[in-house]
């Protein structure tokens, strides 16, 4: 396993953020929402069963993490994304004071949420813009961690079902997470989890109105390479004399970055508006949230795996008593993730099997816009899409793919 330093004002008190975002826009609530997991699957292109799932006896690790891309997104009636964005700092109060707890929904995919019609894009076109000559076309795998996070837990025969697309672009697959709608709520929150951080981080002037930070980092687990994009939920800023640079990209000149990082606007026909805004952090910055009441003690396994696929080193769980915390610390877990790796070597083993498998068959044929699929205690199914084909991106950046 290998965690990697790459890339990180004005304050600004953030409204309506957390873990998968408020559904505080009444814009999103016009788009349709079409019910898909209750559609019937496809032919049956092939299944996996673990216990007949060849695997290598030597327990893949992740190693040559590094920063790819960030971005924002903004809570309005339209698709904005701020490039490359920045998540909030930690900031907490000098006094603790009782907090209101959660009282409203919130989107279980952001990004589906708030540009249904291509999911993965935002993440591409981030991608694009900060790295302009980064090779899509050495990447095996491009998931989020949902989509890992699926097959991980699939790996580690824990009874959770799920269901994603899965698209072939030139010889890079894509994981597209899907959920029964693109703007399926986490209905009736309760506990603290969106108060907590409203009191306790801040956004940067340059990135206010945000709602979400999303991080793209590349990574290599037993020969294959990821492009994987995470929620993040907080920062540290730097101490003073503490690196808090752009990170070094070879194929990116000074006049790139010069380019890169002056304000502008995305060109008027294209939906999904950019905007160029932020500062990447430092990856050994950034940090998880998790908010429990003093009496109901958090099983770190219920995360680990979590920081494992997002290579994220540091993590706050903050105890309430009736939600009222006692001076939060956000405490380095770098050991604990370490050992979670080692003590799953066995479960890894399968996970980079299965992911191995699924690579290898859609390579191999005509059919590939597919869906990958678990009831929870069967096989893992791959199945063919029925009707017109769900593809990962729009046309134009296939091109941005196979120019490379």
């Amino acid at each position: 396993m290998s965690f990697q330093s790459a890339p990180g004002r004005f304050n600004w008190r953030g409204r309506g953020r957390g873990r998968g975002g408020s559904r505080s826009s009444g814009a999103w609530r016009t788009r349709p929402e079409p019910q898909r997991a209750a559609q019937p699957f496809g032919t049956v292109v092939d299944t996996i069963n673990l216990n007949t799932l060849l695997v290598e006896e030597e327990a893949p690790s992740i190693e040559n993490v590094k920063y790819v891309a960030s971005y924002n997104w903004v809570d309005g009636k339209n698709p904005v994304i701020l490039v490359p964005g920045s998540p909030p700092a930690w900031t907490p109060p000098s006094t603790d004071s009782k907090l209101e707890e959660d009282n409203r929904d919130a989107f279980r995919d952001q990004n589906a949420a708030r540009y249904p019609s291509f999911p993965l894009e935002p993440m591409i076109r981030s991608v694009q813009l900060i790295q302009p000559k980064f090779d899509l076309q050495t990447i095996d795998i491009v998931g989020c961690g949902s989509t890992l996070g699926n097959l991980l837990r699939f790996s580690r025969s824990i009874a959770q079902p799920f269901r994603f697309d899965v698209d072939v672009i030139e010889d890079t697959v894509f994981f597209v997470r899907r959920e029964s709608s693109p703007t399926e709520l986490i209905a009736d929150l309760r506990g603290y989890g969106h108060t907590f951080p409203e009191a306790y981080t801040t956004w940067d002037m340059s990135v206010r109105n945000s709602c979400s930070h999303q991080r793209i980092i590349q990574y290599e687990l037993g020969g294959l390479k990821f492009l994987v994009r995470t929620e993040t939920d907080a920062y540290i800023r730097p101490s003073d004399g503490e690196s808090s640079s752009l990170p070094s990209v070879e194929s990116t000149t000074v006049d790139d970055l010069v380019e890169m990082m002056a304000p502008k606007a995305a060109a008027q026909d294209e939906q999904l508006q950019r905007l160029e805004a932020g500062t990447p952090v430092l990856q050994n910055q950034i940090f998880d949230i998790k908010t429990r009441s003093e009496w109901n003690l958090y099983n770190m396994d219920d995360i680990l795996p979590r920081l494992w696929v997002s290579q994220t080193s540091k993590f706050l769980l903050a105890y309430h008593k009736f939600g009222k915390f006692n001076k939060p610390q956000v405490k380095d877990v770098r050991k604990e993730v370490l050992a979670w790796e080692k003590d799953n070597s066995n479960s890894l083993a399968r996970f980079h099997a299965t992911i191995s498998h699924i690579l290898n068959l859609l390579r191999d044929t005509k059919t590939q816009q597919c869906e990958v699929s678990w009831d929870g205690k069967g096989p893992l199914q791959i199945t063919a899409q029925l009707g017109e084909a769900r593809r990962a991106l729009p046309a134009d950046l296939f091109d941005f793919i196979g120019s490379q």
